[in-house]
């Protein structure tokens, strides 16, 4: 009897905690990426994924060890040929390859790679240089002009980072009253509200994907910003 208690006791631990790595609506949230290290070199790079872990997948990492997460990196950096080479509490380290091309003497990173969700601040070191170069908080385009000779800038962010292609070839409207931008087609729409104070804008799609932007006032007017990077940037370094 008292090893059967002890077995029930042990599965719904277990229920417990794989529950926050099984799909959902917070599945997400699991993961909190504060940041990723690209150290390229030739045609490779390592990555080094820090991550900020809630208490419950913590216990969850004590419990099971941290192949618990593969899952996790493996659908943010599903689009990347890589192998796990460290994982623990606080990061993964990841060996990628084949992620740059040779050529006329440089190494070219420049196909705008996807991750399977949005980072917020991605450092990268090249062999030229001993100094990384800093992404974050990406700039989008200016409320004002769009429509307008910004909205190409819209529609690269639409298409390269959050995979919409359809938007290329859409319509795009603002309300009258100046605060929605509408993107659309006879079948899907996009549409970009500001909140009350101009601080934030909404982002939602006809699919019912959401992406909260940032606002900053600044002399030519509203900038819009996005707090994630969602592919790789465009590099290139010497041999």
């Amino acid at each position: 009897m008292r090893n059967l208690v002890f077995v029930i006791f042990t599965v719904l631990v277990l229920i417990f905690l794989v529950l926050p790595f099984t799909e959902g609506k917070n599945q997400k949230n699991s993961l909190d990426i504060t940041s990723l290290t690209i150290n390229f070199d030739k045609t490779g790079a390592i990555f080094t994924v820090n991550y900020d872990l809630s208490k419950l997948p913590r216990l969850y990492i004590l419990f099971l060890g941290s192949r618990g997460l593969e899952p996790k990196v493996k659908a943010v950096f599903s689009n990347f040929d890589y192998e796990i080479i460290k994982m623990d509490q606080d990061k993964a380290v990841l060996r990628v390859e084949n992620i740059t091309r040779y050529d006329k003497g440089y190494y070219l990173h420049d196909s705008r790679i996807k991750f399977g969700e949005g980072i917020s601040v991605i450092d990268i070191y090249t062999p030229d240089s001993p100094y990384p170069k800093r992404y974050s908080n990406p700039y989008l385009f200016n409320w004002d002009n769009v429509p307008g000779n910004e909205s190409f800038r819209l529609n690269i962010f639409l298409k390269d980072d959050l995979g919409i292609d359809w938007a290329v070839n859409a319509q795009i409207l603002k309300s009258d009253d100046n605060r929605t931008i509408s993107v659309f087609t006879e079948e899907r729409y996009i549409e970009i509200a500001l909140d009350k104070n101009n601080g934030k804008a909404l982002l939602r799609t006809s699919d019912s994907e959401t992406y909260e932007l940032q606002v900053k006032k600044d002399k030519d007017g509203l900038g819009i910003y996005s707090p994630y990077i969602y592919s790789t940037p465009n590099i290139y370094y010497r041999s």
